[in-house]
């Protein structure tokens, strides 16, 4: 017998042990491979190391790599056994989502083979596993930010159920706990220290030889390096083994740990960093999903080594490898999009290339939106919009350097409000996919609203109908109004200028940029607005507590900090915007009020009550202009469409509802709202409890009658809603909410408005008023300014008032009957009923109306009107 064949049985002999499990599985994968191409049987021992792959509960990435050439083999001579059709499915699905994940496939496809095979898995955990694998492959594809969460929740529940978590001492779990909490972090742009640490805590928990004891070290080295907790881990890119998938990714790795973010020192690991990148794109095939991100990197390693050599040499070859990759990517909806225009227009900037840069910059923010769109709950767009108010910012601060702030105030306002967008544009897609052709995918989507359920507007139908529409208006949908549509907005709603405020920080000025109702935009550089002032600072923090965190001593510091901010805010933006320019361009025109102005204040900027900035002879800025904020641009010409809605004595209003809590007990609140409504609505429904403590006759106020009345339509239903009751407002990280406490302890959530009020597109709900604490509060960060106010106007309210902190029960009571008597005896505009409404306040001779009850009149009578707290802490938005 020759040494061959000899060979040739040993190996057999291996294979046949360790499919039976008595031997090593990788040792005969090993020998596989040394059997003879030609040899007999041949196809029936790869079908029994396939078998004995998917045994086990998972499959090692280094057994994953095999499958796909197992499973080619054993199809020439698939083996008779019953059970084959199972195992084959099984091992369908594992190597399908592997080739996935390297990006050799399309994921969705792939995902789409794998459903094909789900009945012949018969269950299998490996196979719901694989599954649960590509399907997060392809949402991730999508660009769906959420998707980790679910697959991490399915995952556990998977592994659970399986019965394999009662024997790993709990190990797995919270290796897949850590990575979702790891994952989270990093969505949010946190430190991951903490779950950093609980992931190495649970791997190390692992025992040696556990199949996802590698992959989870490999992916705790590779986040805590790139958080820069330590080196990132070299990998080896010269097996034989590996496909050119895999040695390209390889090498990317490589070249990010020599890297480091782009702020490598050492010359030498830059240029060998660029050389691995080089590779990359050589072992990348032209259609591949990850060659524009290698070709952006080397981009990056260029630019990184210009700088270390103070020498541009390189600089025109990176333009060059950016513009590729751009054109590779396609558009806004490629991952990367923002981040390669983003570069390119760095590059164009150094090159000289003023006017170019802005324009490519400005094309790199409308991926920001796309991305948005794409999310299906307001944490995974939040998540989505990240950056895109850094990258907002940063690109007006270069607009505003070439003394353009017509491209300033476009940058500014493709960072601003993004999920509120999405909110308003969402419900428009239908109507341009039917215009479109597609009444198939109008119709999924607009189940999807009717069933009032974000999760029935998959990112997969999301994407499916921004694809249709490429060709044709999506550009419009994510870029935002032009100044002639800004312009119309204003003369609409009969203001004079949009002004954003942008605060400094870091050594740069703050800037106000305006966008004026006719001539042409403008811009004052503002070196006070800081909000890292001591006198901000203070007002920050007490500003942010809930009603039930204040005692006595908070409330007079709050008042005390307040006094502080109302004075830096006139030196800091409100002093210059109107002696240098409000004043002079537009008081001497004969109108009838005074100039008025819709600021767009930026991240904690939109805190301040701009309205209440104080000149140092004691005069506010509400007696010299109105003032009413927005959103964004967007917001405004969004509101400015819809048909005007003229009040009426009807609608609804909410009187202190009991929550079951006697601490939420708002007894001016019930007395005002009872109040207005008996004076000014005769008209209107009343529920929640009266003056008198008793529940009204025609309901408790429940949230579901307030959203019964935001559904019923028709002129008895009245247009005005007005809600005399608690706001709460919680920022958590991915639990963020905002709500109104109604009776029983119901809540009406912001994120809920928008599905609500989709159910009836023809009610024309005309003013929202929210008399409750702060009613205003951002729960996503202020650029995202997502709010119960901001939230009814992007559902289609016309007008809205809300409040930026705790307000003090009587005077606020006080102001709303005021309010409501300037907007129906005097028949003014909401924003300058509310105007009104505060000067009222401020006027020492002030006189009641005639028709003001006793009730707040005693609450006039033991309480300070003019008092700053009492009057400055509501916002109009809207008409």
């Amino acid at each position: 017998m020759s040494t061959a064949v000899e060979e040739t049985l040993r190996r057999c002999g291996e294979i046949a042990l360790a499919v039976s499990g008595h031997g090593d599985l990788d040792a005969a994968l090993a020998c596989y491979l040394g059997l003879p191409p030609d040899l007999p049987g041949r196809p029936r021992f790869a079908a029994a190391l396939v078998a004995a792959l998917v045994r086990e509960p998972t499959v090692a990435p280094a057994r994953m790599r095999q499958l796909e050439a197992l499973l080619a083999a054993a199809d020439a001579d698939p083996p008779a056994a019953p059970s084959w059709p199972a195992v084959r499915a099984v091992a369908g699905a594992v190597s399908l989502t592997y080739a996935a994940a390297e990006g050799r496939v399309d994921p969705r496809a792939a995902l789409a083979d794998v459903e094909r095979l789900a009945e012949q898995a018969g269950g299998s955990p490996l196979f719901e596993t694989s599954r649960m694998g590509l399907r997060y492959v392809a949402a991730a594809a999508d660009g769906d930010a959420s998707a980790h969460r679910r697959m991490t929740d399915e995952l556990t529940a998977l592994w659970k159920a399986s019965g394999a978590a009662a024997k790993d001492d709990g190990g797995v779990l919270e290796v897949l706990d850590s990575v979702a909490a790891l994952l989270e972090t990093q969505r949010r742009g946190e430190v991951p220290d903490a779950p950093l640490s609980r992931l190495r805590t649970a791997v190390q928990r692992l025992p040696e030889g556990h199949p996802m004891r590698q992959a989870a070290t490999e992916a705790y080295e590779m986040a805590s390096a790139l958080s820069g907790g330590g080196p990132m881990p070299s990998m080896a890119t010269h097996e034989e083994d590996l496909p050119d998938a895999e040695r390209a990714l390889r090498h990317g790795y490589e070249a990010m740990r020599l890297l480091g973010r782009g702020d490598e020192t050492d010359l030498g690991k830059v240029e060998a960093g660029i050389e691995h990148l080089r590779m990359a794109v050589r072992l990348t095939p032209a259609g591949h999903s990850r060659r524009p991100f290698h070709l952006a990197s080397i981009a990056l390693g260029l630019y990184r080594g210009c700088e270390l050599r103070n020498d541009p040499t390189g600089l025109e070859e990176a333009r060059g490898l950016l513009e590729e990759a751009r054109d590779l990517a396609g558009g806004p909806a490629h991952p990367q999009w923002s981040w390669i225009n983003d570069m390119l227009s760095g590059i164009e900037q150094r090159l000289g290339g003023a006017q170019r840069s802005r324009r490519t910059a400005l094309e790199g923010l409308r991926g920001h939106a796309y991305q948005v769109l794409l999310q299906t709950d307001l944490t995974s767009a939040t998540s989505a919009a990240a950056d895109a108010a850094r990258d907002a910012a940063d690109t007006a601060r270069w607009c505003l350097r070439d003394n353009a702030p017509a491209d300033a105030i476009t940058a500014l306002d493709a960072g601003r409000g993004l999920a509120l967008f999405a909110a308003t544009e969402l419900g428009t897609i239908p109507d341009r996919m039917r215009a479109a052709g597609r009444d198939d995918l109008a119709d999924r989507w607009d189940a999807g609203l009717a069933a009032g359920e974000p999760d029935r507007l998959p990112t997969s139908l999301r994407r499916e109908a921004l694809d249709v529409l490429a060709a044709q208006d999506v550009p419009a949908l994510l870029d935002p109004p032009d100044l002639d549509e800004i312009r119309a907005a204003l003369r609409t709603q009969d203001a004079d200028a949009l002004v954003y405020l942008m605060p400094g920080g870091q050594g740069l000025p703050g800037h106000a940029v305006i966008a004026p109702v006719d001539g042409p935009p403008a811009f004052l550089t503002l070196p006070n607005l800081l909000p890292a002032d001591v006198d901000v600072e203070s007002y920050l923090a007490l500003s942010a507590r809930g009603p039930r965190d204040m005692d006595a001593a908070d409330d007079e510091r709050f008042a005390g900090s307040l006094d502080a901010l109302c004075r830096w805010a006139w030196r800091a933006a409100m002093g210059p915007l109107v002696n240098r320019y409000l004043l002079p361009r537009f008081s001497g025109r004969s109108r009838g009020r005074p100039p008025r102005v819709v600021l767009v204040p930026i991240g904690d900027l939109a805190r301040i009550p701009w309205q209440a900035a104080r000149r140092p002879d004691g005069t506010y800025v509400v007696q010299l202009i109105g003032v009413s904020q927005a959103v964004s641009a967007r917001m405004m010409c969004h509101t400015a469409a819809l048909a005007p809605v003229t009040p009426t004595p009807t609608g609804l209003f909410v009187g202190d509802p009991a929550t079951g809590d006697p601490r939420d007990d708002l007894p001016a609140a019930r007395a005002e709202a009872y109040a207005v409504r008996r004076v000014f609505y005769s008209g209107a429904r009343y529920v929640g409890r009266r003056p008198d403590g008793t529940v009204s006759p025609s309901g408790p106020g429940t949230a579901d009658q307030v959203r019964g009345w935001l559904r019923t339509g028709g002129p008895a239903a009245g247009s005005t809603l007005h809600l005399a009751c608690h706001g709460f407002t919680s920022a958590t990280p991915g639990a963020e909410l905002s709500y109104l406490m109604l009776a029983g302890g119901d809540r009406l959530t912001a994120q809920s408005l928008g599905a609500v009020m989709s159910r009836a597109p023809d009610r024309a709900v005309g003013l929202v008023v929210l008399a409750a604490c702060r009613s205003g509060v951002a729960i996503s960060g202020y650029d995202e300014a997502y709010s119960l106010g901001t939230a009814f106007l992007a559902a289609g309210a016309r007008s809205v008032l809300s409040t930026q902190w705790n307000i003090p029960d009587g005077a606020t009571s006080v102001l709303m009957f005021m309010f409501h008597h300037y907007l129906m005896a005097e028949r003014l505009p909401v924003w300058d009923a509310l105007r009104r409404a505060q000067l009222w306040m401020l006027d020492p001779g002030r006189i009641a109306p005639a028709r003001m009850p006793d009730s707040l009149r005693a609450e006039l009578a033991g309480a300070d009107p003019a008092d700053v707290v009492a009057w400055a802490g509501f916002l109009h938005w809207g008409r």
